[in-house]
């Protein structure tokens, strides 16, 4: 940096220099021809003072010198009288623009090239009228080395200054550049140091005002960035410390698999080092079949066996627009290989279980039925009927419970099958026909639309759907059931004239066992599960499940399914 300021700074005063003394020479060349030219003109005047007559011709060779001046006088038509450089007869000189300016009575000084004394010369001439009233023309020459004679005295002087000018500039120069480049080195030291992580302030110039106002500002900016810096690293040394206490795996990826971010719960899952920052996935994760998922898949979840366990792999894109272009995907890893196991364990449970108590369930309800058709009297067929009733309630809440046991344990569902939901509504429809003329309610289904789900399922949502429409309906209501197909979705609605659901127990109508009204679903004989079932099966195929309902008038059930 020194080298260059001073090489630059030097090159500029010797330029600068230059200039000054090519500009000397000039002046000295132009104020040396004035000069001449001003000699010329009043020699030219003295010697025509001093012609009276043509005697007085010779007089004028006083003013004659074979290295520096020639006089010549014409005639007003350009004859030569006499030339003091030679007495050979001579052409007419009434084409020569001195002469035809001294007739004009404008003269002035001519420069040209004479072949007679082969160099340039400068003229002038004057009209001169004699004592015997004859007008003549003297002419005066002077060589153009008399101009030079002027310049030449100077150049030395002139090249001496040169020297002198450009060491000074040197010295000068060595002196402003090392100044300059201690003061940037200065500012560098402490930009390093700022980003180094210790900060040291810039000594101010106490005697330059500029630089002293730059070193403060640059100083409190320093100081400013040094304590930013300081703060951002505390809350990135938070979060790092937060997610590496995280038992689930984070790694944060570019669009193209380069990791960016990786906490250590990730490392010792993949048994990789935090070396492994800004290189490809790969370097982390070795598993062909887990790497293959994961770049492939996106904003997704699924699950995947690896090394003995069971790993829940969630996509997520980053949110805002810092991040944006700096990371692509983030990927959570979670081990739920007990979970897994318990939700195995509680099917199992469950399917236990519920053998276990259908079996005598089964026989209680089969006794209750031999008892009540051999008859007896109205007191004991009441009793008999109370507990074959409860008896099918039970098994109706125990198989509620299975299905939501079975469902708990679900984490995704096949699609490749097509649903015809119209079809399945009609199914259903004529599974409540026994229901439905009980209470005296018609169902109705409209449109039509076709999901990627399970049969059994869709038949289970909609059939639950209907029971609570039935169940929870006026005599004579009405339910409709109508399908609409988009180009991104199919609706489902089942929409009931029933007596309606305050707005304030709308959110808790999916929670397990939660009743409005305990005494009417206890009459009504439903388990408290009919919804939650439902909404495990939304969950499992990503619908949207919305419930508006009004006291009086009815309630409107909507499932929303996405097309593939």
């Amino acid at each position: 940096m020194k080298r260059k300021i001073f090489i630059r700074s030097l090159a500029i005063a010797f330029f600068s220099v230059i200039i000054v003394f090519v500009s000397s020479v000039i002046i000295s060349y132009v104020n040396g021809k004035n000069i001449v030219n001003e000699r010329l003109v009043a020699e030219t005047k003295m010697a025509s003072s001093l012609l009276d007559s043509s005697d007085d011709y010779s007089s004028l060779q006083i003013f004659y010198n074979n290295d520096e001046c020639r006089v010549t006088i014409m005639s007003t038509n350009g004859d030569v009288l006499y030339d003091s450089d030679t007495s050979a007869q001579l052409g007419n000189h009434a084409d020569r623009e001195e002469v035809r300016s001294a007739l004009a009575g404008t003269p002035g000084t001519v420069e040209r090239y004479s072949e007679t004394f082969k160099c340039n010369m400068t003229y002038y001439a004057l009209l001169t009228t004699l004592d015997n009233g004859e007008e003549v023309v003297v002419r005066l020459a002077i060589k153009g080395s008399e101009v030079t004679s002027y310049v030449l005295p100077s150049i030395p002087f002139l090249v001496i200054a040169l020297v002198v000018a450009t060491v000074l500039a040197g010295i000068f120069t060595r002196k402003l550049s090392s100044g300059i480049a201690k003061q940037i080195s200065d500012i560098s030291q402490s930009l390093k140091s700022v980003n180094g992580g210790t900060y040291e302030p810039i000594k101010p110039i106490m005697n330059d005002s500029e630089f002293f106002s730059v070193y403060n500002e640059i100083n409190e900016l320093n100081a400013k960035t040094l304590s930013h810096i300081k703060r951002e690293e505390r809350e990135r040394e938070k979060l790092n410390a937060v997610l590496d206490g995280v038992s689930q795996g984070i790694v944060a990826t570019t669009d193209d698999h380069k990791i960016v971010f990786v906490n250590g719960s990730a490392l010792k899952l993949f048994g990789g080092k935090d070396t492994v920052v800004s290189k490809d996935l790969v370097f982390l994760i070795d598993n062909n079949a887990l790497l293959d998922k994961i770049t492939t898949a996106y904003d997704d979840n699924f699950d995947i066996e690896f090394e003995n366990k069971i790993l829940r792999v969630e996509i997520r894109k980053p949110t805002g627009k810092m991040l944006e272009g700096k990371i692509g995907r983030i990927l959570i890893f979670s081990d739920v290989t007990k979970e897994k196991e318990l939700a195995r364990q509680k099917e199992e449970f469950f399917a236990n279980a519920s053998h276990e108590l259908k079996t005598p369930l089964t026989t209680m309800m089969g006794l209750a039925e031999i008892m009540i058709a051999r008859g007896g009297d109205e007191s004991t067929r009441r009793h008999l009927e109370r507990i074959y009733a409860e008896s099918v309630r039970l098994s109706g809440l125990i198989s509620d419970m299975l299905k939501l046991s079975w469902l708990d344990g679900k984490i995704d569902e096949d699609t490749s099958g097509e649903v015809n939901l119209e079809d399945t509504a009609k199914e259903v429809v004529a599974e409540l026909a026994t229901q439905l003329a009980e209470k005296n309610v018609t169902a109705t289904v409209s449109g039509t639309g076709r999901v990627k789900a399970d049969g059994k399922k869709m038949f289970e949502l909609i059939q639950n759907l209907c029971s609570n429409a039935v169940n929870y309906n006026k005599p004579n209501g009405t339910i409709d059931i109508k399908i609409t197909e988009g180009d991104k979705s199919v609706v489902l609605s089942v929409k009931d004239s029933g007596i309606g659901i305050e707005k304030e127990h709308l959110p808790r109508l999916c929670e397990r066992f939660y009743r409005v009204d305990k005494s009417r679903s206890k009459k009504t004989g439903g388990t408290g599960l009919g919804l939650a079932i439902v909404k495990h099966i939304c969950a499992l195929y990503n619908a949207e499940l919305s419930i508006q309902s009004e006291i009086g008038v009815g309630t409107q059930v909507t499932v929303k399914f996405n097309k593939a």
